[in-house]
């Protein structure tokens, strides 16, 4: 059985999707939303048109039904169809009580945009929420190929419409759902991939990938490794560097430390096992890594992290 990649990582991730607020812009207003690390923003558009746009990148439109999400923690600046000016920083709107009732108002007047704010956060990072470009909108015109995520935005949609009864639980779980969607979906070339996200399409390395998430306590060498891919060490070893961002070994180190942080915080099992189960040789050896990466011993760790 094809061993699912992208499955192991987000499960391993333990992506939480959550609501901010609905934002209700006027035409005229702009709203500057400050960088946050290592979250996921999310902008779906219940009613009306605006523009989204990260620094150093063109605007995006967005539409009735369209979801943006903006990786990677970036600022981004949330515009009415005629807002031009300066926007308004949302840490200012906030403080001046702009928020009531989790509704963001901009001032008086018709509102030309409404539009359901949150985002998707994860325990640790990866090269795969790394990869991701600076912006991506899902639109329902677009994903007729893509039945479960056509699927996941209309009822995202709807149940942003009605916001009635069990809606937050609703929409928190498809927002996940729609970013997995949207990762695979540049994955497979339906949308611009970069690094890690090209390595998942590339089918040697898509199978050394494989090989280390279905096994991460295996001894793999670089030979090995090369096998796995039907590649020459050389030519494994540079393209991996390439793709995936890192080499073989420092990819490798980094998984069993993130998967030993997730057994970490779920608490189901002793130390010594978590040390075993990853690859360490010793508890002695994992510990030294654990602390060098997170800047505390497994079990400090664990009682500051632990669920």
């Amino acid at each position: 059985m094809r061993h699912d990649l992208l499955g192991d990582i987000f499960e391993t991730l333990r992506l939480r999707g959550r609501l901010s607020f609905v934002a209700e812009l006027r035409a005229e207003d702009a709203v500057a939303v400050p960088a946050e690390r290592q979250v996921v923003r999310v902008h779906l558009v219940r009613h009306g048109a605006c523009t989204v746009a990260v620094p150093g990148h063109d605007p995006v439109a967005l539409a009735q039904g369209d979801l943006a999400l903006i990786p990677h923690g970036a600022a981004q600046v949330l515009r009415g169809g005629d807002a031009i000016g300066e926007p308004m920083p949302l840490v200012a709107l906030l403080d001046a009580g702009a928020l009531i009732d989790g509704v963001l108002r901009t001032g008086d007047g018709l509102v030309g945009a409404s539009l359901l704010c949150g985002y998707c956060e994860a325990d640790g990072g990866h090269p795969i929420l790394e990869a991701l470009p600076p912006a991506m909108v899902l639109q329902e015109r677009d994903l007729g190929g893509d039945p479960w995520a056509a699927a996941a935005l209309r009822l995202l949609t709807l149940e942003a419409g009605r916001m009635g009864n069990g809606a937050g639980a609703i929409l928190t779980r498809t927002i996940e759902v729609l970013l997995i969607q949207a990762v695979r979906r540049a994955a497979t070339g339906h949308e611009t991939s970069t690094a890690f996200l090209v390595a998942l399409a590339d089918r040697p390395l898509a199978r050394a990938l494989a090989a280390i998430h279905r096994d991460p306590a295996a001894p793999w060498t670089l030979p090995l490794l090369a096998r796995e891919a039907g590649l020459s060490r050389t030519v494994f070893a540079a393209r991996f560097a390439k793709l995936v961002g890192q080499p073989p070994a420092t990819y490798l180190a980094s998984w069993r430390l993130t998967l030993a942080a997730a057994h970490l915080r779920r608490r189901d099992m002793a130390v010594e096992e978590i040390a075993e189960r990853v690859g360490y040789a010793s508890p002695a050896a994992f510990a030294r890594r654990f602390k060098a990466a997170h800047g505390l011993g497994p079990g400090a760790w664990r009682k500051i992290n632990s669920q």
